[in-house]
């Protein structure tokens, strides 16, 4: 009956209450303070979830110093194998450990070095492609390197005006072709009008004057110094190593060019320039023609006597020639310094001389 009624009063609030039900008076005093004890209105702290089943802190403090008490006695026997484990260790002999191979200072500044990947091996098709895809680009590349090389030749050699190749009867058909309207109409028969007007422009030059002969012939050497003025004042516009520049990269595009020739990129006439000296064979075959004795003779065949002439001559005859190239090449060595204000790089007549048909028959 104590016990429900200390129930009772728990459920009520933190004030005293008077029981409903009739209780006789309670001397002890002991029994009164629980009827009249107040209520908790808050939780008592437990221990967390993730503790719970281990032991508490004083049973863990408890088992430290069990455990320090057993080592730190001079008879247990933790400490009796740790002094064992001690002599053990001393009781061996120390092997001297190998010196570190010292590692090489990277250069200050230097990128730290990637290991390169491992590359795979490439199968027969691989490798045929790799390399197929290497001479194309090869190839590529010389072809471009070429295109380079040739657009700086053709800058080098510069664009001299022309110089108008002019006749009497080519002023004539040139004026009456600009009078004509059947040339200026392309289409179908264009050919046909083309030859048409060029055999009558032919029957109509037979049938002038010479009163108009002398008239077109005044013009066409009009034309033509007009087209070497022009053509000399451009060449003085121009310092001579320019020039000379030009000439060396025109040379280089006729060997490239072999279809073009010299008419594609023919030499610059520069006045200026020091006239390459002869050699000892030249000078002879010069001097032969002079004399007129291969007139009326074809040049291969003038070319060919004129070399066995050569052979046939004497040490004493031939040293007559050889001092006249001496003073050849003293004479363009002074022409070349004057004009370009150094030496000739080299001088053909002594170094490269030509066969001796072929000098024969560039002299000729």
């Amino acid at each position: 009956m104590f016990g429900r009624r200390v129930v009772v009063s728990l459920r009520f609030p933190l004030q005293q209450r008077r029981l409903l039900t009739p209780y006789p008076p309670q001397t002890n005093a002991a029994s009164r303070a629980v009827l009249c004890q107040p209520r908790r209105t808050y939780a008592t702290p437990g221990r967390p979830r993730n503790v719970v089943g281990e032991p508490s802190k004083p049973v863990k403090r408890a088992v430290k110093r069990a455990a320090a008490k057993a080592t730190t006695s001079e008879d247990s026997p933790a400490k009796r194998k740790i002094e064992e484990k001690k002599e053990a260790a001393a009781k061996k002999p120390a092997t001297a450990k190998k010196p570190a191979k010292p590692r090489k200072a990277a250069a200050p500044g230097a990128p730290a070095k990637k290991r390169a990947p491992r590359k795979k091996a490439l199968t027969e098709e691989e490798q045929l492609a790799k390399e197929t895809k290497l001479q194309l680009a090869k190839a590529a590349k010389a072809v471009r390197l070429g295109r380079q090389e040739m657009s700086s030749l053709k800058k080098a050699a510069l664009k001299p005006p022309a110089i108008a190749i002019s006749n009497a009867f080519l002023v004539f058909a040139t004026e009456r072709a600009k009078k004509s309207d059947s040339l200026r109409t392309k289409g179908d028969g264009q050919r046909q009008r083309l030859s048409e007007q060029s055999r009558a422009t032919g029957k109509a030059w037979q049938q002038c004057s010479p009163a108009e002969v002398e008239h077109y012939n005044h013009l066409a050497r009009t034309a033509r110094e007009t087209s070497q003025a022009e053509y000399k004042r451009w060449v003085l516009s121009h310092p001579p190593e320019q020039i000379e520049a030009a000439n060396r990269a025109r040379q280089q595009l006729r060997r490239k060019l072999p279809q073009k020739g010299k008419r594609g990129w023919p030499p610059i006439q520069d006045e200026r320039a020091a006239r390459t000296p002869l050699s000892a064979f030249l000078q002879f075959s010069t001097n032969r023609h002079a004399s007129g004795d291969f007139n009326n003779i074809a040049v291969p065949e003038c070319a060919k006597l004129i070399g066995q002439e050569w052979k046939a001559l004497s040490g004493e005859e031939k040293q007559k020639y050889k001092a006249l190239e001496k003073e050849d090449v003293a004479r363009y060595t002074d022409e070349y310094t004057s004009v370009y204000g150094h030496g000739p790089r080299s001088l053909r007549g002594t170094q490269a001389q030509p066969s001796q048909p072929q000098a024969a028959a560039a002299a000729a």
